[in-house]
């Protein structure tokens, strides 16, 4: 199974990364799909995307347990059934990212490291943000804030989540072991931190502790 990275960034959680190196037929082979699941995965029409879900129901099956299946709620939030785990997933570029935690304030977020952020910064971080990344480490200070908006949506589980009015993350160099981010819906802005791990081409941001105010 080529797991790529596996550990354990909180006392009850387990950050599982696969690189995506085999065929759909492969992987197929390897997944105990439910009818229903296996409708959803004929309806993509992009090899990669069968893939990475494919992969997401191997990583699920191989660390909670065989019966244990993903399904979403309203808002498209991932949850298990027949498991006592809370789950947040993320794909890129050939990588599947699985976060659990027996908590529910988890969020993970992977992306693929390219100059195409500089082109949509402006889109999902404000003037005083932007004032604050490094200009030596632009690409990955930028891709650390894009990571941590896309994980706080996740936290909140709803998706209309304003990127700039409601999401902010507080100022931060790019080498820092952690960083802060807010969501301010509501009376008080909740208060999230965040860790971030860069590998290869990728950078990797999460969350698995509950919220201060």
């Amino acid at each position: 199974m080529p797991v790529t990275k596996q550990f354990h960034p909180g006392k009850e959680s387990l950050l599982v990364l696969w690189k995506i190196t085999e065929t759909c037929e492969d992987l197929m082979q390897a997944t105990n799909l439910k009818p229903e699941e296996q409708t959803k995965l004929n309806s993509f029409k992009s090899e990669a995307r069968k893939k990475e879900f494919l992969v997401s129901r191997l990583l699920v099956q191989k660390f909670t347990g065989p019966e244990v299946t993903i399904s979403h709620n309203e808002d498209g939030k991932p949850f298990l059934e027949n498991s006592d785990w809370h789950i947040s997933i993320s794909h890129t570029k050939n990588i599947v990212g699985i976060l659990l935690d027996k908590q529910p304030h988890i969020a993970l977020d992977i992306e693929y490291l390219s100059n195409r952020v500089e082109k949509v910064a402006k889109r999902f971080l404000t003037e005083e943000e932007l004032n604050y990344i490094s200009p030596s480490q632009k690409i990955v200070h930028l891709y650390q804030h894009w990571c941590a908006k896309e994980c706080l949506i996740k936290l909140l589980g709803k998706k209309d989540l304003h990127l700039t009015r409601e999401l902010k993350i507080l100022p931060f160099q790019p080498d820092a072991s952690e960083f802060q981010g807010q969501i301010h819906r509501g009376n008080s802005p909740l208060n999230y931190r965040f860790h971030h791990l860069q590998f290869d081409d990728y950078l990797m941001v999460w969350c698995c502790e509950a919220p201060t105010s």
